[in-house]
Protein backbone atom coordinates (compact mmCIF):
# COMPACT_ATOMS: atom_id res chain seq x y z
CA UNK A 1 0.00 0.00 0.00
CA UNK A 2 3.07 2.76 1.26
CA UNK A 3 4.36 1.23 -2.42
CA UNK A 4 1.14 2.11 -4.24
CA UNK A 5 1.35 5.87 -2.43
CA UNK A 6 4.64 7.04 -2.82
CA UNK A 7 4.22 5.50 -6.48
CA UNK A 8 1.46 7.88 -7.20
CA UNK A 9 3.61 11.11 -5.54
CA UNK A 10 6.36 10.62 -7.55
CA UNK A 11 4.05 10.58 -10.98
CA UNK A 12 2.73 13.59 -9.74
CA UNK A 13 5.65 15.29 -9.13
CA UNK A 14 6.21 16.18 -13.25
CA UNK A 15 2.81 17.55 -13.29
CA UNK A 16 3.26 19.73 -10.29
CA UNK A 17 6.60 20.92 -11.89
CA UNK A 18 4.74 21.35 -15.43
CA UNK A 19 1.85 23.64 -14.21
CA UNK A 20 4.11 25.63 -11.90
CA UNK A 21 6.27 26.55 -14.98
CA UNK A 22 3.07 27.17 -17.01
CA UNK A 23 2.41 29.69 -14.26
CA UNK A 24 5.43 31.47 -14.64
CA UNK A 25 5.43 31.56 -18.14
CA UNK A 26 2.21 33.26 -18.27
CA UNK A 27 2.60 36.08 -15.75
CA UNK A 28 4.00 39.10 -16.61
CA UNK A 29 7.62 40.51 -15.47
CA UNK A 30 7.23 41.76 -12.07
CA UNK A 31 9.96 43.96 -10.17
CA UNK A 32 11.94 41.92 -7.84
CA UNK A 33 11.46 43.82 -4.40
CA UNK A 34 14.70 44.16 -3.79
CA UNK A 35 15.50 45.30 -7.25
CA UNK A 36 17.37 48.76 -7.60
CA UNK A 37 14.22 51.33 -8.03
CA UNK A 38 14.54 54.28 -9.96
CA UNK A 39 12.35 57.69 -10.37
CA UNK A 40 11.30 58.68 -13.78
CA UNK A 41 10.15 62.32 -14.26
CA UNK A 42 7.61 62.92 -16.88
CA UNK A 43 7.12 65.50 -18.81
CA UNK A 44 3.88 65.24 -21.12
CA UNK A 45 3.01 68.90 -23.50
CA UNK A 46 -0.60 68.48 -22.83
CA UNK A 47 -3.35 65.88 -23.32
CA UNK A 48 -4.63 63.74 -26.35
CA UNK A 49 -4.81 60.30 -27.66
CA UNK A 50 -1.27 60.57 -28.74
CA UNK A 51 0.83 61.83 -26.31
CA UNK A 52 -1.58 60.05 -23.81
CA UNK A 53 -0.97 56.06 -25.61
CA UNK A 54 2.78 57.21 -25.82
CA UNK A 55 2.94 57.64 -22.31
CA UNK A 56 1.28 54.41 -21.64
CA UNK A 57 2.93 52.74 -24.03
CA UNK A 58 6.28 53.98 -22.04
CA UNK A 59 4.99 52.85 -18.61
CA UNK A 60 3.36 49.41 -20.13
CA UNK A 61 6.67 48.66 -21.31
CA UNK A 62 8.93 49.37 -18.32
CA UNK A 63 6.88 47.27 -16.20
CA UNK A 64 6.66 44.59 -19.04
CA UNK A 65 10.45 44.36 -18.68
CA UNK A 66 10.10 44.35 -14.58
CA UNK A 67 11.78 47.50 -14.09
CA UNK A 68 11.33 48.75 -10.85
CA UNK A 69 10.46 52.74 -11.44
CA UNK A 70 8.34 55.25 -9.41
CA UNK A 71 6.96 58.08 -11.70
CA UNK A 72 7.04 61.40 -10.96
CA UNK A 73 3.87 62.28 -13.89
CA UNK A 74 3.59 66.38 -14.77
CA UNK A 75 1.55 67.86 -18.07
CA UNK A 76 2.36 71.60 -19.15
CA UNK A 77 -1.00 71.94 -20.15
CA UNK A 78 0.15 73.29 -23.45
CA UNK A 79 2.01 75.58 -21.60
CA UNK A 80 6.01 75.79 -23.05
CA UNK A 81 6.86 77.63 -19.29
CA UNK A 82 4.97 74.90 -17.54
CA UNK A 83 7.46 72.67 -19.42
CA UNK A 84 10.22 74.18 -18.71
CA UNK A 85 9.37 74.67 -14.85
CA UNK A 86 8.94 70.75 -14.69
CA UNK A 87 12.06 69.61 -16.35
CA UNK A 88 13.85 72.40 -13.41
CA UNK A 89 11.94 70.74 -10.74
CA UNK A 90 12.75 66.81 -11.96
CA UNK A 91 16.36 68.22 -12.11
CA UNK A 92 16.54 69.88 -8.63
CA UNK A 93 14.76 66.57 -7.41
CA UNK A 94 17.46 64.62 -8.98
CA UNK A 95 15.79 61.92 -11.08
CA UNK A 96 17.20 58.88 -12.66
CA UNK A 97 15.76 60.47 -16.10
CA UNK A 98 13.49 62.13 -17.67
CA UNK A 99 10.76 61.44 -20.38
CA UNK A 100 9.68 64.02 -22.11
CA UNK A 101 6.69 63.68 -24.49
CA UNK A 102 6.40 66.35 -27.64
CA UNK A 103 9.26 68.45 -28.71
CA UNK A 104 8.66 71.36 -26.63
CA UNK A 105 8.85 69.33 -22.86
CA UNK A 106 12.21 67.98 -24.57
CA UNK A 107 13.76 70.94 -25.67
CA UNK A 108 12.67 72.43 -21.98
CA UNK A 109 14.23 69.33 -20.45
CA UNK A 110 17.33 69.47 -22.72
CA UNK A 111 17.53 73.11 -21.08
CA UNK A 112 17.35 72.10 -17.76
CA UNK A 113 19.75 69.24 -17.73
CA UNK A 114 22.57 70.99 -19.19
CA UNK A 115 25.85 70.57 -16.76
CA UNK A 116 24.20 67.63 -15.21
CA UNK A 117 24.33 63.60 -15.52
CA UNK A 118 20.66 63.14 -15.54
CA UNK A 119 19.65 61.43 -19.18
CA UNK A 120 16.50 62.59 -21.00
CA UNK A 121 14.23 60.19 -23.60
CA UNK A 122 11.83 61.91 -25.85
CA UNK A 123 9.42 60.52 -28.31
CA UNK A 124 7.40 61.94 -30.56
CA UNK A 125 9.17 64.18 -31.88
CA UNK A 126 8.85 64.45 -35.66
CA UNK A 127 12.39 65.91 -35.99
CA UNK A 128 14.82 65.38 -33.38
CA UNK A 129 17.52 67.53 -35.62
CA UNK A 130 15.37 70.37 -36.72
CA UNK A 131 14.37 70.50 -33.44
CA UNK A 132 18.32 70.57 -31.93
CA UNK A 133 17.78 67.71 -29.55
CA UNK A 134 20.32 65.69 -31.64
CA UNK A 135 22.75 66.53 -34.33
CA UNK A 136 21.79 63.17 -36.34
CA UNK A 137 19.73 61.02 -35.44
CA UNK A 138 22.38 58.66 -35.59
CA UNK A 139 24.73 60.44 -33.44
CA UNK A 140 23.54 61.58 -30.07
CA UNK A 141 25.38 63.35 -26.86
CA UNK A 142 24.45 65.46 -23.91
CA UNK A 143 22.72 62.56 -22.50
CA UNK A 144 20.07 62.70 -24.94
CA UNK A 145 18.49 60.63 -27.55
CA UNK A 146 14.62 59.14 -27.88
CA UNK A 147 12.02 58.28 -30.37
CA UNK A 148 10.82 59.88 -33.58
CA UNK A 149 7.31 59.81 -34.51
CA UNK A 150 8.49 60.84 -38.44
CA UNK A 151 5.08 60.60 -40.65
CA UNK A 152 5.32 59.26 -44.45
CA UNK A 153 4.75 62.47 -45.84
CA UNK A 154 5.60 61.80 -49.44
CA UNK A 155 2.87 58.49 -49.13
CA UNK A 156 0.40 60.19 -47.13
CA UNK A 157 0.02 63.05 -49.51
CA UNK A 158 -0.18 60.56 -52.38
CA UNK A 159 -3.25 59.43 -50.43
CA UNK A 160 -5.11 62.55 -51.59
CA UNK A 161 -4.71 61.48 -55.20
CA UNK A 162 -5.67 58.29 -55.00
CA UNK A 163 -9.05 60.03 -53.08
CA UNK A 164 -9.65 62.59 -55.84
CA UNK A 165 -7.60 61.61 -58.92
CA UNK A 166 -7.26 65.72 -59.98
CA UNK A 167 -7.38 66.87 -56.63
CA UNK A 168 -4.12 70.26 -57.06
CA UNK A 169 -4.79 72.30 -53.21
CA UNK A 170 -4.11 70.92 -50.19
CA UNK A 171 -4.05 72.96 -46.48
CA UNK A 172 -2.51 72.35 -43.61
CA UNK A 173 -3.49 74.28 -40.48
CA UNK A 174 -0.35 74.35 -37.67
CA UNK A 175 0.85 76.17 -34.38
CA UNK A 176 3.25 78.88 -34.66
CA UNK A 177 6.62 78.74 -32.80
CA UNK A 178 6.22 74.96 -32.42
CA UNK A 179 9.06 73.68 -34.40
CA UNK A 180 7.64 69.85 -34.51
CA UNK A 181 5.05 71.31 -36.90
CA UNK A 182 7.17 73.66 -38.40
CA UNK A 183 9.78 71.58 -40.28
CA UNK A 184 6.48 69.10 -41.52
CA UNK A 185 5.40 72.18 -43.05
CA UNK A 186 8.51 72.48 -44.63
CA UNK A 187 9.06 69.42 -45.59
CA UNK A 188 5.14 68.82 -46.95
CA UNK A 189 5.23 71.91 -49.45
CA UNK A 190 8.68 70.83 -50.84
CA UNK A 191 7.13 67.40 -51.38
CA UNK A 192 3.98 68.22 -52.69
CA UNK A 193 5.55 70.32 -55.30
CA UNK A 194 7.33 67.11 -56.74
CA UNK A 195 4.17 65.40 -56.97
CA UNK A 196 2.00 68.28 -58.02
CA UNK A 197 0.37 69.45 -55.32
CA UNK A 198 0.02 72.70 -53.88
CA UNK A 199 0.70 73.48 -49.68
CA UNK A 200 -2.01 76.10 -48.58
CA UNK A 201 -0.95 77.11 -44.73
CA UNK A 202 -2.12 78.70 -42.12
CA UNK A 203 -0.94 78.94 -38.83
CA UNK A 204 -2.97 79.46 -35.14
CA UNK A 205 -1.76 80.08 -31.81
CA UNK A 206 -4.41 78.81 -29.57
CA UNK A 207 -7.28 76.38 -30.48
CA UNK A 208 -9.75 79.59 -30.57
CA UNK A 209 -7.89 80.21 -33.88
CA UNK A 210 -8.89 77.19 -35.50
CA UNK A 211 -12.66 77.78 -36.78
CA UNK A 212 -11.33 80.49 -38.43
CA UNK A 213 -8.32 79.02 -39.93
CA UNK A 214 -10.25 76.17 -41.32
CA UNK A 215 -13.05 78.60 -42.78
CA UNK A 216 -10.24 80.63 -44.47
CA UNK A 217 -8.51 77.47 -45.98
CA UNK A 218 -11.80 75.93 -47.32
CA UNK A 219 -11.70 78.49 -49.90
CA UNK A 220 -8.59 77.70 -51.36
CA UNK A 221 -8.31 73.84 -51.13
CA UNK A 222 -10.16 70.21 -51.19
CA UNK A 223 -8.79 68.66 -48.72
CA UNK A 224 -6.78 69.18 -45.25
CA UNK A 225 -3.08 67.40 -44.24
CA UNK A 226 -2.86 67.11 -40.61
CA UNK A 227 0.84 66.88 -39.35
CA UNK A 228 1.56 65.81 -36.26
CA UNK A 229 0.79 69.16 -34.12
CA UNK A 230 -0.17 68.93 -30.64
CA UNK A 231 -2.38 72.00 -30.75
CA UNK A 232 -4.60 70.49 -33.88
CA UNK A 233 -4.64 67.05 -32.16
CA UNK A 234 -6.40 68.50 -28.94
CA UNK A 235 -9.20 69.66 -30.98
CA UNK A 236 -9.37 66.68 -33.19
CA UNK A 237 -13.17 66.59 -33.05
CA UNK A 238 -14.26 70.03 -33.86
CA UNK A 239 -11.15 70.38 -36.43
CA UNK A 240 -13.31 66.87 -38.17
CA UNK A 241 -16.63 68.62 -37.66
CA UNK A 242 -15.43 71.79 -39.56
CA UNK A 243 -14.02 70.14 -42.79
CA UNK A 244 -16.68 67.76 -42.78
CA UNK A 245 -19.05 70.52 -43.22
CA UNK A 246 -16.89 72.26 -45.54
CA UNK A 247 -16.81 69.18 -47.56
CA UNK A 248 -12.94 69.08 -46.90
CA UNK A 249 -11.05 65.30 -47.42
CA UNK A 250 -9.03 64.79 -44.57
CA UNK A 251 -5.88 62.57 -44.36
CA UNK A 252 -3.60 62.34 -40.97
CA UNK A 253 -0.28 61.23 -39.86
CA UNK A 254 -1.55 59.80 -36.85
CA UNK A 255 -3.46 57.05 -36.74
CA UNK A 256 -5.63 57.91 -33.30
CA UNK A 257 -7.20 60.70 -35.22
CA UNK A 258 -9.31 58.92 -37.34
CA UNK A 259 -11.25 57.81 -33.82
CA UNK A 260 -12.18 61.49 -33.42
CA UNK A 261 -13.46 61.59 -37.33
CA UNK A 262 -10.81 62.30 -39.43
CA UNK A 263 -11.14 60.55 -42.93
CA UNK A 264 -7.90 58.93 -43.39
CA UNK A 265 -4.79 58.25 -41.85
CA UNK A 266 -1.49 56.16 -42.03
CA UNK A 267 0.87 56.50 -39.24
CA UNK A 268 2.20 54.92 -35.89
CA UNK A 269 1.13 53.24 -33.38
CA UNK A 270 2.26 55.83 -30.41
CA UNK A 271 1.65 53.12 -27.63
CA UNK A 272 4.48 50.96 -29.61
CA UNK A 273 6.38 54.33 -29.77
CA UNK A 274 6.29 54.81 -25.95
CA UNK A 275 7.06 51.08 -25.19
CA UNK A 276 10.54 51.26 -27.59
CA UNK A 277 10.78 53.96 -25.98
CA UNK A 278 10.70 52.17 -22.46
CA UNK A 279 13.38 50.07 -23.96
CA UNK A 280 15.82 52.40 -23.99
CA UNK A 281 15.54 53.21 -20.59
CA UNK A 282 15.84 49.79 -19.48
CA UNK A 283 19.06 49.25 -21.61
CA UNK A 284 20.34 53.26 -19.92
CA UNK A 285 18.92 52.38 -16.37
CA UNK A 286 19.37 49.05 -15.95
CA UNK A 287 22.09 48.00 -18.20
CA UNK A 288 24.33 50.73 -17.71
CA UNK A 289 23.95 51.72 -21.65
CA UNK A 290 26.05 54.98 -22.56
CA UNK A 291 23.27 57.10 -23.94
CA UNK A 292 25.82 58.18 -26.56
CA UNK A 293 25.57 54.47 -27.85
CA UNK A 294 21.61 54.53 -28.35
CA UNK A 295 20.59 55.96 -31.74
CA UNK A 296 17.29 57.77 -32.00
CA UNK A 297 14.87 55.02 -33.15
CA UNK A 298 11.55 55.34 -35.64
CA UNK A 299 8.85 52.65 -35.97
CA UNK A 300 8.81 50.76 -39.26
CA UNK A 301 5.34 49.79 -39.00
CA UNK A 302 2.12 51.88 -39.80
CA UNK A 303 -1.58 51.58 -39.23
CA UNK A 304 -3.93 52.50 -41.85
CA UNK A 305 -7.75 53.57 -40.49
CA UNK A 306 -10.76 54.95 -42.28
CA UNK A 307 -13.72 56.57 -40.36
CA UNK A 308 -17.05 55.14 -41.65
CA UNK A 309 -18.99 57.76 -40.94
CA UNK A 310 -17.00 60.23 -42.04
CA UNK A 311 -16.26 58.56 -45.55
CA UNK A 312 -20.10 57.74 -45.93
CA UNK A 313 -21.00 61.78 -45.01
CA UNK A 314 -18.48 62.50 -47.59
CA UNK A 315 -20.39 60.31 -49.98
CA UNK A 316 -17.28 57.89 -50.13
CA UNK A 317 -17.43 53.98 -50.45
CA UNK A 318 -15.24 50.93 -48.69
CA UNK A 319 -14.23 49.54 -52.33
CA UNK A 320 -12.35 52.31 -53.33
CA UNK A 321 -8.48 51.26 -53.52
CA UNK A 322 -7.07 53.67 -51.06
CA UNK A 323 -8.91 51.82 -48.27
CA UNK A 324 -7.30 48.75 -48.97
CA UNK A 325 -5.69 47.07 -45.98
CA UNK A 326 -6.97 49.96 -43.86
CA UNK A 327 -9.24 49.21 -40.14
CA UNK A 328 -12.74 50.30 -40.71
CA UNK A 329 -13.26 52.65 -37.47
CA UNK A 330 -17.30 53.07 -37.07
Amino acid sequence: MKLNKLAAIILLIPMILSGCAQGAADTPNTPDKDSEKFVIGISQMMEHPALDASRQGFIDGLKEQGVNVEFLDQNAQGDTNNALMIAQKFVRDDVDLIFAIATPPAQAAKQAISGTDIPMLFTAVADPVFSQLVPDFNVTEENITGTSNAAPIKENLELFKELKEDIKNIGIIYSIGESNSEIQVIKSKEIAEEIGLNIETVGITSVNDIPQAIDTISKKVEGLYLVTDNMVAASIPLVATLCQENGLLTVAADASQVQGGILLARGISYHELGKETAIMAKQILVDKKDVSEIPVRTLDKLDKKVNVKTMEALGLTRDLKVFEGAEFID
